[in-house]
């Protein structure tokens, strides 16, 4: 993983959007203390691990309700390199992730919009299981703060022993061996309910033998009752067959008497129809002789209706003709009148365009005028907004000249001041001068007391403490003299060096206040200038605004003459707009006049051919006459032949009727003749009471099967409950062998986690000496190349404390000075963090205090060889780095807003 890019905007000092680039390798984050240098770091911890070592208000710009960070990061996966974008607010619920899609150079939401779903994201990324591991990671290994770095290795053995044991998930040993305890314990309860099942399941079994015996015995039953029901069945079964016989001889019987029965009635039947289709015959032979008496009559008769058909169809079309002559002489009529319309229509139009041609040119005149008139009468209104607006630029002309005025008179006194005013740099100066002067004296002073406290405690004829001379009396009482006048004459100096320096921060901040007011005047004379540019741009304006006007107004001064002459001009006017009208209303009479004459010539010579095709039907109405009185004549012989035609055409149909009737009626009597004969001969041979004995039989054989079946199923239910039964406990038997296995099974199972906890409890100190001692290893290079001292060494031991060596001498941590608890804590930390880091960043707040220039490089030549990281960035208020990391940020404060510089 890499970072990229940090967006920061009011987040603490950070005011404005605020992008902060970070490259791969040792990149250096300088500026003073409080300049906003660890805020970048935060503002990472805080997007990306949800850690924060404060309250999300506090990590919001003063005076704002809300801040938002923005961090880019790579990853390297196996589907190749990712980019993400991950957006979080403070102080207001705003969360989101983007990643970039290559190929389309856009960013894509992920559509995450809540903390939970985001930390649920991050913790994927990281390859984490929860919240806690992922402020774990940042707190204790990638972002550990400054107040952490050195406290953490400074602790008791125990709380040390915790912290350590949680960075390098040790403490899971122990928290394991804890959680294991459980597991025999489980198992021992769970063998104490196998053995109170096997109790009950043996005692369920005990039945199981007799429920066997039982089995048995029943079946023994079943077996006999089936045989006998099987005995029974074969004997109903013979006699079945033999009452069969007799019934089928029955039924044969009763077939006969029934076909006896239907033979005579259908002879009786039959012998009806025969004398019915007898008359039918007579009556359709009667009907044959009168349709033979009028066949003349009714030939002529239908002949004659025919051709009045066609003479009634030759009306018709008469009709028609008579009506199409009519609507044709309507349609003439109607024309004649539309074409003397438009021939008067056409002399209106001759007349309007002869009017077009004398009023043209007034009218074009009229029209101009009137387009004039209109124009000035519009900016009539417009006089007046003109002189609202010279007015108004007028009272903006005079507001900027006063404002001019007024900051020409601020300038000049400030320069006036300024003149006046001694420069505040000079007063700086004295100040320093009196104040270092001052101090001197002070020094002087403390110095001189402490001489004459040794010259007082020191005996006559000792070393003089000032001046290593014999010290007699004399000497020791003038020297004594000299430094307490000298003690005055400072005190006196040092009053009036107090006083002078009272009255240089006066002046100086008189001076200070007069120079912030010189250091506007460029501001002001700005704003001189941008009110002389709108005071010129005013009275250009007011200047073009005032010809406008003036142009107007003589303009306005024709408009009674220009409306004079187009009052003179409106009636040739209104006549060339009528001859316009009448022009348009008429422009296709010429055309139409044409048409309609064409039209009337056509409907003309239509009538004539409908008056010719008359002619042809003028004898119609004769021969209807004639073809009705036929039909008169001929109508009474016409209506006997059609009443009795249907009756005669069925003579020869009803003659065979006859003859085939009085066949079947011969073969009827023959057919009921045999049959009779047959029904005695069967009658002789059935036994009507050996049919009622076997039926008796039968039915008590069938009372005893029944009974027997009754029997049957009982026993078959007993025993399908006692094979029920047997199953049951067959299968309770399964079980308790499956039981009895189990509880083998967990007997060793139990064995197996007692062991297994033990050993896990064991573990965990081994595991942290292999890890303590391979950190400590790699710690140890790492100390020797930041120090450069051959003969030191660093151990790191099991109980987490961190010890040097420095040749036979051995120094615990809380003895080592500054510099070397530095380097020693610095040392480690790397080595931790090659070691757990797998996200390849790393963050070190503040890592070089207490260490020289040397010790500087030699920590920043390590951190470049450290392959285990992509990125490692150095949090410091020392400018020595910018020459040491392979890149820079610089962070500056100003008016508290942070502002960011890349080299």
């Amino acid at each position: 993983m890499r970072v990229t890019e940090v967006a920061l905007e009011d987040i603490k000092s950070y005011e404005d959007r605020t992008v902060v680039p970070i490259k791969g390798g040792v990149t250096a984050i300088l500026g003073e203390n409080g300049a906003g240098k660890s805020t970048i770091q935060e503002a990472i911890g805080f997007a990306l691990f949800d850690s924060l070592p404060f309250n999300n208000k506090d990590f919001v710009r003063e005076g704002t309700s809300s801040g938002t960070v923005e961090v880019t990061f790579e990853q390297e996966t196996q589907s190749g390199r990712q980019r993400f974008r991950v957006t979080r607010s403070a102080g207001r619920s705003n969360y989101g992730v983007h990643q970039y899609a290559f190929e389309g150079d856009n960013w894509v939401d992920q559509d995450i919009d809540s903390k939970s779903e985001l930390i649920r994201w991050l913790c994927t990324r990281f390859d984490v299981d929860d919240k806690t591991e992922l402020q774990s990671l940042w707190k204790t290994c990638i972002g550990v703060p400054q107040t952490r770095f050195l406290s953490d290795f400074a602790q008791n053995p125990k709380p040390r022993k915790a912290t350590f044991d949680a960075l390098l998930n040790l403490d899971a040993y122990e928290t394991s061996w804890e959680r294991l305890k459980e597991v025999p314990d489980a198992i021992e309860k769970e063998q104490r309910a196998l053995r109170d099942e096997i109790v009950g399941l043996t005692s369920t079994v005990a039945d199981l033998p007799n429920e066997r015996a039982k089995a048995e015995s029943l079946a023994e039953e079943i077996e006999a009752i089936e045989a006998k029901i099987d005995r029974m069945t074969s004997e109903v079964a013979a006699k079945d067959a033999q009452r069969d016989e007799l019934e089928q001889v029955q039924a044969e019987i009763d077939s006969l008497e029934q076909t006896i029965s239907s033979l005579e009635l259908e002879l009786e039947s039959t012998r009806e129809a025969l004398e019915t289709a007898r008359d039918e015959l007579r009556a359709a032979e009667t009907a044959q002789e009168q349709c033979e008496a009028n066949r003349e009559e009714y030939r002529l008769h239908t002949e004659v209706n025919d051709r009045l058909n066609e003479l009634e169809k030759r009306e018709e079309e008469r009709a028609e003709l008579v009506e199409q002559k009519n609507d044709h002489e309507q349609k003439i009529a109607s024309i004649t009148f539309k074409v003397e319309q438009l021939e008067d229509d056409l002399e209106t139009l001759k007349s309007a365009r002869e009017t077009l041609e004398t009023c043209k040119d007034e009218t074009e005149r009229y029209e101009e005028l009137d387009e004039k008139i209109v124009s000035l009468q519009q900016r009539e209104d417009e006089v007046e907004e003109l002189q609202e607006q010279i007015q108004s630029l007028s009272r903006d002309i005079d507001s900027k000249q006063e404002e001019i005025e007024s900051l020409d008179e601020t300038v000049e006194e400030i320069e006036d001041e300024w003149e006046a005013t001694t420069n505040p740099e000079e007063l700086d100066n004295e100040i320093n001068d009196r104040t270092a002067r001052r101090q001197q004296l002070t020094n002087e002073r403390k110095r001189l007391k402490n001489q004459l406290e040794r010259l007082r405690d020191t005996d006559v004829n000792a070393p003089c403490p000032t001046c290593d001379r014999p010290l007699n009396e004399e000497h020791q009482l003038d020297a004594i003299e000299q430094r307490e006048a000298r003690i005055d004459e400072i005190k006196t100096e040092r009053e009036s060096l107090s006083e002078e320096l009272s009255n240089l921060r006066e002046r100086r901040e008189e001076a200070q206040e007069v120079k912030r007011r010189a250091d506007k005047l460029p501001i002001y004379r700005e704003m001189i200038e941008s009110l002389e540019v709108d005071l010129d741009k005013f009275r250009g304006e007011k200047e073009e605004t005032r010809t406008k006007l003036e142009n107007l107004e003589e303009g306005l001064a024709e408009l009674p003459a220009l409306e004079a002459e187009r009052d003179e001009l409106k009636d040739a006017y209104e006549e060339y707009r009528t001859a316009t009208f009448r022009v348009q209303e008429h422009t296709d009479v010429p055309d139409k006049l044409e048409e309609k004459r064409a039209d009337l010539d056509s409907a003309t010579s239509t009538l004539e051919e409908i008056e010719d095709e008359l002619q042809e039907y003028e004898e119609v109405d004769e021969k209807l006459a004639e073809a009705k009185e036929t039909l008169e004549e001929t109508e009474s012989a016409y209506q006997t032949y059609i009443k009795h035609e249907q009756q005669a055409s069925q003579v020869e149909a009803r003659q065979e009727t006859v003859d085939d009737l009085q066949d079947e009626r011969e073969e009827l009597e023959g057919a009921l003749e045999e049959t009779e004969t047959k029904l005695e001969e069967t009658e002789a041979s059935f036994e009507e009471d050996r049919l009622e004995t076997l039926e008796s039989d039968i039915e008590d054989l069938k009372g005893e099967i029944q009974r027997a079946k009754g029997a049957l199923e009982e026993k078959e239910e007993t025993l399908r409950d006692a094979h029920e039964e047997i199953e049951r406990l067959e299968t309770k038997l399964g079980e308790r062998q499956e039981k009895l296995q189990q509880l083998k099974e967990l007997k060793a199972d139990q064995q197996f986690a007692e062991w297994v906890r033990e050993n896990v409890r064991e573990a965990g100190p081994k595991m942290r000496e292999i890890i303590t001692d391979r950190i400590g290893t790699r710690a140890n290079e790492l100390f020797r190349t930041i120090r450069g001292a051959s003969a030191e060494t660093l151990e790191w031991t099991s109980d987490y404390e961190i010890v040097v060596h420095d040749a036979d001498v051995r120094k615990s941590f809380t003895t080592l000075s500054g510099g070397e608890k530095m380097a020693a804590a610095l040392a480690v930390r790397l080595a931790i963090l090659e070691q757990l880091a797998s996200i390849g960043v790393a963050f070190l707040d503040e890592p070089t205090a207490n260490l020289d220039r040397q010790k500087k490089r030699n920590l920043v030549t390590q951190l470049k060889q450290l392959d285990s990281f992509e990125q490692l960035t150095v949090i410091s208020h020392d400018e020595t780095f910018d020459s040491m990391t392979d890149y820079t940020i610089s962070v500056t404060k100003d008016r508290q807003i942070s502002e960011v510089t890349v080299n």
